[in-house]
């Protein structure tokens, strides 16, 4: 019979929406919603063909209007399911205030607005199909619109080379001109159907760019859908009902419609087994990688020894991540972050890191920029807020930057990797790309902690040895120095001229030897007792009037600032005073030696973070010849007065035996600093 070889069709297309509808519930695919809404349309069209064909709904003038509004029905679905499957593949948008608008929508407007016109069934159906005068203009302007909103989209990029899709736009429009010259505006119409097909066939073929079923499947489905209406419109004529061109033209619509829904399935399922096997290849990457973080050992007996393997751990991360640089930064004693290590970058570039780190805030990584990516602690770091003009960075285009952010206990960032450029920039970075770099930030900043640790015992039981063997120096030295100082004063009393004055001498250096041992038994002797709580600002008094003259005579310029609102420390004041007043005196010491023609200055400040109190000695001379040397009193990197090494000792050991830390400070530009670091009571 008429039109029964339309129901298998019907079936299968059915069959494959429930296939669609199944998939879409399983994986939630925008595209895969959009072209179950498109091949339901396209239904839609195929049952109400073979309704009209099978001569449920006649032509009498009883049903006319029905039958009207079942060709406007039929004719709108089939439009629209191009329209979806257009927007399906090329989900192009622009902004229309606070929202986005896809090209889709504008486009389909002026196409329903024409079909609505052309089977009249708001007016007069003759006149609306054969228009002439100002309703022949409507039409025009209506496909005016929709090809000026086609062209505005193909210009858009996307899948589709800009050039080739303009061109297409432009052809169908310069095809579609003389029917409307002539008064034809039945076949416009299908042009832009079968247009919008041809283009959705190309769009397949540059979206997937692969040989496969669905896609080979897909585009002959598209372009048999397409091709009957291009080659009806030779005979100029509005339908062809008879005919066996006709008929083999319309079976052959149909079954395009068909492969078109076999090629859409199988184009999903091959995306599910690619993503299958991509996500196989990135658990074995990420597996490797973090077997490779696990195999490094993250430990030292100090956090300079264990800053100088940072440039080799960077190493490896761009060996084993995604990303082609990265960099280490942590913060140092002053508080300011610094770059201990780098890889993948040349110096030039690490340089101008290291200088933008020392300017970045504490909060930085942990209060400013955005997810890396969604589920994770990495942040996308915008560099430009801390960028001077001129900046190395801005001229090496690095204004940002990948951060994972080193967090301690109370949740603040010690440091951060700095990852710059993807190795893969064809896959899209996730969450789970980034954990073994988040677990091996977790890990440097526990290794770092117990460097610091482990450093400070090694410290601790050094200073306990040395003080130990300060005190066994100066008991075997006591008696010997008591002899010598005895007959010495007995030669300066009966002894004249010459004579007097070496006795005097040997007077003299006895008792500064003596005041050298005295220092050295206080080692074994800090006591706690008649701890209390007083200010540091009181003590830093004291010394400025103590030191006064010291820097009125050797001409050195001298600066205080402390924090308003000092809180207290607990501890025995006398001894912080002891403390103080070494670290001041080796800062004038450092001071004096420099040549007369250099900038003489001291600097003391005071301020509190992370719960206590700091004061920081800063001086305009020559810096430590090995910091982590500098309060060991045997070092022999000292230079100075007497008992310069001896005094630095005494203060570190002072600061430790009230549970603070003590830091020796080299600047780039000049000078050097001691910085204590004291709990608030």
């Amino acid at each position: 019979m008429s039109g029964d070889y339309q129901i298998p069709a019907i079936a299968l297309i059915a069959a494959f929406m429930l296939a669609f509808a199944y998939l879409h519930l399983r994986f939630r695919s925008v595209r895969t919603f959009l072209w179950i809404l498109a091949l339901g349309c396209a239904e839609i069209r195929a049952i109400l063909t073979w309704v009209i064909s099978r001569g449920f709904v006649g032509a009498h003038a009883d049903n006319s209007a029905t039958v009207v509004w079942i060709a406007f029905i039929g004719q709108a679905a089939v439009m629209l399911s191009s329209v979806l499957f257009l927007a399906s593949l090329s989900s192009v948008s622009f902004r229309f205030g606070d929202r986005r608008i896809l090209y889709a929508i504008p486009y389909a407007v002026p196409l329903m607005v024409y079909l609505a016109l052309y089977y009249g069934p708001f007016g007069s159906a003759d006149a609306l199909q054969h228009p002439t005068g100002a309703m022949l203009w409507v039409y025009g302007l209506l496909a005016l619109a929709g090809a000026a909103i086609a062209f505005l989209w193909s210009a858009q990029k996307g899948a589709i080379p800009i050039w080739l899709a303009t061109a297409i736009v432009i052809f169908g429009s310069l095809i579609a001109l003389p029917f409307f010259l002539k008064g034809l505006v039945y076949w416009p119409i299908q042009m832009v159907e079968s247009g919008n097909l041809i283009m959705t066939a190309l769009l397949v073929v540059y979206t997937y760019r692969r040989l496969s079923p669905g896609v080979v499947l897909a585009t002959i489905g598209f372009v048999s859908w397409a091709l009957p209406p291009f080659v009806l419109m030779q005979t100029m004529v509005p339908a062809v009902t008879v005919g066996v061109v006709g008929l083999y033209l319309s079976r052959a619509l149909i079954l395009g419609k068909v492969f078109v829904a076999m090629g859409l399935i199988l184009l999903v399922l091959e995306d599910e087994v690619e993503q299958n096997q991509v996500g196989q290849r990135r658990e074995r990457r990420v597996r490797l990688e973090l077997e490779a973080y696990a195999r490094q050992a993250l430990t030292a007996r100090s956090l300079e020894e264990f800053d100088r393997a940072s440039s080799e751990l960077c190493a490896m991360i761009v060996e084993h991540s995604y990303f082609s640089g990265a960099a280490l930064v942590v913060r140092g004693a002053t508080g300011a972050y610094m770059l201990v290590g780098y890889s993948g970058m040349d110096g030039a570039t690490a340089g101008a890191l290291d200088a933008l780190a020392q300017r970045l805030p504490p909060d930085c990584f942990t209060e400013y920029g955005y997810p890396l990516v969604e589920d994770s602690v990495s942040v996308d770091l915008d560099l430009t807020p801390w960028l001077t003009p001129g900046d190395d960075l801005e001229r090496l285009r690095l204004t940002r930057v990948g951060a994972v952010p080193m967090l301690s206990h109370d949740g603040s960032a010690e440091g951060a990797l700095l990852l710059t450029g993807c190795r893969i920039a064809q896959e899209a970075l996730r969450a789970d790309d980034l954990l073994p770099l988040e677990i091996l930030a977790g890990r440097v900043q526990a290794g770092r902690a117990q460097a610091l640790m482990l450093g400070k015992l090694i410290e601790s039981e050094r200073f306990a040895g040395v003080g130990q063997l300060a005190n066994n120096v100066a008991q075997q030295l006591n008696n010997p120095l008591t002899v010598i100082l005895g007959y010495s004063a007995l030669l300066e009393e009966g002894a004249a001229g010459t004579d007097r004055r070496g006795a005097e001498a040997i007077v003299g250096e006895a008792r500064k030897m003596r005041a050298i041992l005295e220092r050295l038994s206080r080692f074994s002797k800090i006591s706690a007792e008649r701890f209390n709580s007083f200010s540091v600002v009181d003590l830093l008094a004291d010394i400025e009037q103590l030191h006064r003259t010291d820097f009125l005579r050797h001409s050195i310029e001298f600066h205080m600032v402390s924090t308003p609102n000092l809180p207290n420390i607990f501890g025995n004041a006398h001894q912080i005073r002891q403390a103080l007043l070494h670290a001041t005196q080796f800062a004038i010491d450092s001071v004096i030696r420099i040549s007369p023609n250099e900038e003489k200055s001291v600097r003391i400040e005071a301020g509190t973070e992370d719960g206590r109190v700091q004061v920081l000695v800063r001086h305009s001379g020559p810096g430590f010849p090995f910091p982590e040397r500098a309060f060991d009193s045997l070092s022999s990197g000292f230079s100075g007065t007497e008992s310069t090494g001896i005094g630095l000792s005494l203060c570190a050991a002072i600061v430790r035996e009230h549970r603070g830390n003590i830091t020796a400070i080299n600047y780039d530009s000049t000078g050097s600093a001691v910085l204590i670091e004291l709990p608030v009571s």
